[in-house]
């Protein structure tokens, strides 16, 4: 192993680099090279002497993917000075204020603002053959956020994090379908792994004064951020990975959907029946994914047409189902597939074992499936122009669910047409896969395509909505949805989604229209508000939930002019819809542990309440606010002991003086909803 402390034998100075040999006790020599392509962004490579480096990590191939010119993605953008102290040295960016210093002896990396502030130490770094590790120091106070979906809480401080998407079905440990190695401190620094290869993130738990990275098959590429606050960071992030997407505008309303083991809607007499029941509850809706539609069967697309014709004349849109690019053998003929569209292993044999996942409801464990081969050019043109523009063009469908984007397989014994290596191809799959489809919606699709993907890595705020996977109907898994909506909003995922309250009914004595209508009011002031699973329908509870379920979707068909100006601000921004309070008051330390409320937009305060209870504590970020149902004001910042949360009603409230101009009038026209309701 390669580590530092050891002896640095050579400091190479390029104009726009800065590259440090250091020899490590096994006579193998370790290159550091520094870059900055923005003011505040610092990229940091190493390689063993004999490897070349390698440039291409996935912000680079991100821009290939989109098709994107984002010149900040380049390694070599601006101007570095170095200038020589006693005992350490000092980098500069031109046009930046922030700052590197180096100290040799022992070995450091301080990253400084204009000030001189510290914000990231890197005391080592330590490279295999087949792994690194990146360590530094972590403050008592410090609180780390990120790393993709995270079930189990938003601050991860005093955890290890695996970065690899893995299906464990109803789990919140170590559970994650969108995994991103991307962390973001209080200390105002963020740092972004630039690789798809698998990694783990030690954020105290085996030190508690140091958090370090230790990354798989890969060599070392990141990315470190350095601003005043978050807004800053996330426009920088933007710049450099690419901006979200927007979704389409009916995206932003009710989907509704059923789990395909229940039949309803793999006929049109299935779809029908929720037709008509939505319409006689007054239960307002704008798309239905039909999963359980056999969407590859062409012998259904007479029928599909024709449900799909049907719906789209009362304004509805239809998504189908698919399982991130598996396509099975007895539907090759019908779509004009070839053997060699799909990837295979070293035998020739198409069918090839999933990657390990946990999923006994859904998906058994490593089972054969058949992947189309997304290296191979001709499928690229195959999949859009021959399998999805009949679906998309000919019959009208809208978009798809895309299941399963965590489980394709790295083992050693596949190929892939273009022959390239299997290292970091779990999270690539996916990311590529459904960027490819959501890019052919949109060319097929007249008012825009929807995806509805579960997962992926890196590059999934390019392909929106992501949904966050499968939990039960217990005010347990309420608090895991929120979790993950805002550590994946955290880690630059704005618009994601999930099974409104849970898709498989509960396992513990939790009451279920409690745990559904407290869902409901979560779903309503977030990214997306879809039902699916095999549980109760919203009109099959008794009447009294069914008028609460019908007076939060009608709130949020009243709040959908600022959910689509607030989706907006995120897609030029990189701040997500679901905000961390962090995220704005990033000075305030009692909001930094505040997991279980959320601004929703800029200007709405949300505090839902996730647990068998009617009343919640809630805290207040400065400023004023006024509660949406009562109208009474409050002052921040401040703690509000027992405050009443009856069944009917979710604590939320409205900024005083919102920068939002088009909100004040939504707000009147909810409170006379509701007035109404009463």
């Amino acid at each position: 192993m390669t580590s530092l402390p050891q002896e640095i034998i050579h400091i190479k100075q390029g104009k726009s680099f800065v590259e440090i040999h250091i020899q490590g006790l096994d006579q193998r020599i370790l290159r550091l090279r520094l870059t900055s392509s923005l003011a505040g962004v610092w990229r940091l490579q190493g390689s063993l002497e004999d490897i070349p480096y390698d440039n291409k990590g996935v912000v680079q191939m991100l821009a290939e993917i989109t098709e994107e010119r984002k010149d900040y993605c380049q390694s070599s953008q601006l101007d570095l000075l170095v200038k020589q102290r006693p005992s350490s040295s000092v980098i500069t960016a031109s046009g930046s204020d922030a700052a590197i210093e180096m100290f040799l002896s022992p070995f450091r990396l301080v990253f400084l603002d204009g000030g001189n502030h510290t914000h990231l130490e890197i005391s080592e770094i330590s490279m295999l053959a087949d792994s690194l590790k990146v360590k530094s120091l972590l403050k008592p106070e410090e609180r780390i956020y990120g790393t993709g979906e995270r079930f189990n809480g938003v601050n991860q401080r005093g955890k290890k994090v695996n970065i690899w998407a893995e299906d464990r079905w109803c789990q919140t440990e170590g559970n994650s379908y969108l995994p991103i190695p991307f962390i973001i401190s209080t200390r105002k620094y963020a740092f972004l792994a630039n690789r798809f290869e698998s990694a783990t993130f030690d954020l105290g738990e085996s030190d508690k004064k140091f958090w370090a990275l230790t990354q798989n098959n890969s060599q070392l590429d990141v990315y470190i951020f350095l601003a005043d606050n978050p807004r800053e960071i996330y426009q920088k992030l933007g710049l450099l990975w690419g901006f979200p997407v927007m979704p389409p505008e009916w995206g932003f309303g009710v989907l509704v959907s059923r789990h395909e083991a229940t039949k309803e809607f793999s006929t049109i007499k299935g779809i029908r029946e929720m037709v008509s029941k939505m319409k006689k509850y007054e239960l307002p809706w704008s798309g239905v994914i039909i999963e359980g539609w056999d969407t590859y069967n062409s012998d259904t697309y007479k029928e599909l047409k024709t449900i799909v014709q049907e719906l789209h004349k009362t304004g509805k849109k239809v998504l189908v189902y698919d399982a991130c690019g598996r396509l099975p053998e007895k539907y090759w003929k019908q779509q004009k597939a070839q053997p060699e569209f799909f990837v295979r292993d070293k035998k020739g044999k198409q069918a090839i074992k999933e990657a390990p996942h946990y999923n006994p409801q859904d998906a058994p464990d490593r089972r054969r499936s058949f992947f189309i081969d997304i290296t191979n050019p001709e499928v690229l043109e195959w999949w859009p122009d021959q399998v999805w523009k009949r679906l998309l063009k000919d019959i009208g469908i809208d978009g798809a669910k895309i299941d399963f984007c965590e489980q394709f397989p790295e083992d050693e014994n596949i190929v892939l047409f273009s022959r390239r290596s299997l290292k970091g191809m779990h999270h690539f799959y996916p990311v590529k896969y459904n960027i490819m489809m959501y890019k052919i919606f949109q060319k097929y699709c007249t008012n825009g395509g929807l995806c509805w993907s579960r997962g992926g890595s890196i590059g999934a705020h390019k392909y929106p909505f992501v949904w966050c996977g499968d939990q039960l109907r217990e005010f347990h898994f309420l608090k895991a949805i929120l979790s993950a909506l805002l550590s994946s909003g955290i880690s630059g995922i704005p618009f994601m989604g999930h099974d409104l309250a849970g898709y498989l009914p509960a396992q513990n004595n939790d009451n279920e229209a409690d745990v559904f209508v407290r869902g409901v009011q979560l779903s309503c002031f977030s990214a997306a508000m879809s039902t699916h699973g095999a549980v109760t329908r919203p009109y099959d509870f008794h009447p009294k939930i069914v008028n609460l379920y019908r007076l939060y979707s009608k709130i949020r068909y009243l709040l959908l002019p600022y959910i689509k100006e607030q989706a907006g601000i995120s897609s030029t921004t990189g701040m997500p819809l679901l905000r961390h309070l962090f995220l704005h008051y990033p000075n305030e330390e009692n909001v930094w542990d505040c997991e279980d409320e959320y601004l929703f937009g800029e200007d709405i305060l949300v505090a839902p309440i996730l647990d068998n209870s009617k009343m919640r504590d809630i805290i207040l970020p400065p400023g004023k606010w006024i509660d949406l149902f009562n109208k009474k004001e409050y002052s921040g910042p401040q703690k509000i002991d027992r405050f009443p949360a009856p069944l009917e009603r979710i604590p939320v409230f409205i900024r005083l003086h919102p920068q939002s101009t088009i909100l004040p009038p939504l707000i009147e026209e909810i409170r006379t909803l509701i007035k109404a309701d009463h």
